[in-house]
Parts: structure tokens; C-alpha cells; sequence
């Protein structure tokens, strides 16, 4: 996957987690009004609509004539055209450990930064780690917090905008990471994402020095 589709690709992944969150393999037939669209997104709407007319170049939306500011999006089946454009044997061979990316792309993740979500669940596993110790079972804990933050709108589309914000200055490791990312999303549950337990450890780790 080249630089400009995983542009496309992580536009993409923002844009549907946005407008249907929960799309499978399916078609969906959506309207929107532009303005709404670039308010949730914090992007201008020239630059939303360069993007629309690429993934309906891509073949992942049809993008139609809207009225009143308004404008009609046609998803197909995104999952099998998407896993045309990636390269699944690549991400099978190997589920790549995410630390050293998420390490590299801290800044963009603001795994330094306090978020009441990974404050309440640093705060619960330390006292967990403490009564029972430190090779305690966190598979609960780690499923029910992944699950609690990305319920909400305003924490996905954080995370989908971060996706799309490293997608544009990309380097080539970048991109196979980010080829997983997708890959992992169309394919696994949230709470057994690589991806996200990865990211979601790595912010609790941080807190938990500080408590």
C-alpha cells in the first residue's frame, strides 16, 4: 500500500467510524450534512471534499449529488474492497508487536497526556497488581476498558484522526503498520485488536508510574 491510498485508506477509516461504527460487510446509504462532517472532523470542507472524490475513485464510496449542504454517501461492501487493496498475506505471516510503533508515534498518540478513562483503569489495576500480584490475569479489565473507551464517539474519532494525521507523513514501516491497523479493525473485536490492547497498556503503564 502506497503513502497516498493509506492517506485515502485511514480518510476512510475516520469517515465511516464517524458515520457507522459498527458497519460490517455491508452496503449503507448515508446522508450527511458537509458542515456537521467538518465540524466532527476539525477539517476544512475543501479538504473533505478532495478526499470523498478519491475514495470514490478508490471504489470504497459512492459519493452523490446532495442538496441543502447535504451529501449522500453509498458504501459497498468496504471490507472486500479494502482487503483488495491490502496485502493480507503480509499481515498474516506475522501480527506485529505494535509497542516499538506506538513508542516512535508517542507524541502523535499523547500517551503522556492524563485521560480520565486510563486514570480510573491505571488506578484499578495497580491496586489489582498489589492484592494479587504482578503475573495477575488483566484480560478482563484490559477488554472492559478498550470496550468503555471506544464506546464513545469522541474517543474513536480522536484515534481515527491520529490514524489519519500519521498516515500523511508516513515513512515505509509506517505503512505496513498502518496496513495492519486496518487489517486488524476489519477482522478482529475491539478487545482483541493488537493494536488497541497495545495502546491501551502502554497509556495505563505511564499512568501507573505516577500513582
Amino acid at each position: 500500500m502506497n503513502k497516498n491510498m493509506s492517506e485515502d485508506i485511514a480518510f476512510f477509516n475516520l469517515l465511516r467510524g464517524l458515520i457507522a461504527p459498527k458497519l460490517g460487510n455491508e452496503t449503507l446509504d448515508y446522508t450527511i450534512s458537509i458542515s456537521d462532517l467538518a465540524n466532527k472532523m476539525e477539517m476544512d470542507i475543501k479538504i473533505i471534499s478532495k478526499f470523498l472524490k478519491k475514495l470514490k475513485e478508490d471504489g470504497l464510496v459512492n459519493v452523490l449529488n446532495g442538496v441543502d449542504g447535504n451529501v449522500n454517501l453509498h458504501f459497498e461492501k468496504t471490507h472486500d474492497k479494502l482487503l483488495e487493496i491490502i496485502s493480507v498475506d503480509a499481515v498474516e505471516e506475522t501480527i506485529s508487536d505494535m509497542s516499538d510503533f506506538i513508542e516512535k508515534k508517542k507524541s502523535h498518540f499523547n500517551i503522556n497526556y492524563e485521560n480520565e478513562y486510563i486514570s480510573r483503569y491505571a488506578l484499578e489495576i495497580k491496586n489489582l497488581m498489589d492484592e494479587k500480584g504482578q503475573n495477575t490475569d488483566l484480560s478482563e479489565i484490559i477488554s472492559k476498558g478498550i470496550k468503555e473507551i471506544l464506546s464513545e464517539e469522541k474517543n474513536r474519532t480522536l484515534l481515527n484522526k491520529t490514524i489519519f494525521e500519521i498516515a500523511k507523513e508516513a515513512d515505509e514501516d509506517d505503512l505496513k503498520k498502518l496496513e495492519e491497523i486496518i487489517y486488524f479493525k476489519l477482522n478482529l473485536p475491539v478487545e482483541e485488536n493488537p493494536f488497541y490492547v497495545t495502546l491501551f497498556l502502554t497509556a495505563i503503564s505511564y499512568q501507573i508510574q505516577y500513582l
